[in-house]
């Protein structure tokens, strides 16, 4: 199955929390960027599977199952969409760990948020 071409500003968000989806869809959304939230690791599975995306960022503490896991099962089958942590959890995440799973990079949050977009255009190479 063919996925479907993405908006090169197009980026997946899973986070589990409705106000953090809601803050940084707001926050990449005013600097242009086209934002695809998930709520759960399975639905942004699915998304992944199903369309291409320029950036995708991950919370760790998913309700089944946690980021890394999830990050390892999408680089099984994309290798080359850039992948960041954004948690609250960024200075317990073993930042190597992290990396052997597939990630770029590790973002704080809330703390991160407004380097969002800057991260975003690093990565998309804008």
């Amino acid at each position: 199955m063919k996925k479907e071409t993405a908006d090169k500003r197009a980026i997946l968000f899973v986070d589990d929390t409705a106000d953090t989806r809601d803050l940084v869809s707001f926050s990449l959304g005013r600097e242009g960027f086209q934002v695809v939230t998930a709520q759960t690791a399975e639905e942004g599975l699915a998304l992944a599977h199903r369309k291409e995306f320029a950036l995708i960022l991950l919370d760790i503490g998913l309700p089944d199952k946690d980021g890394l896991e999830l990050c390892r099962e999408i680089r099984a089958f994309d290798q080359h969409t850039p992948i960041f942590f954004y948690t609250a959890f960024a200075d317990l995440l073993d930042h190597e760990e992290a990396m052997r799973a597939g990630a770029q990079g590790c973002l704080r949050k809330p703390e991160d948020t407004p380097r969002l977009g800057h991260v975003a255009r690093m990565v998309i190479g804008e």
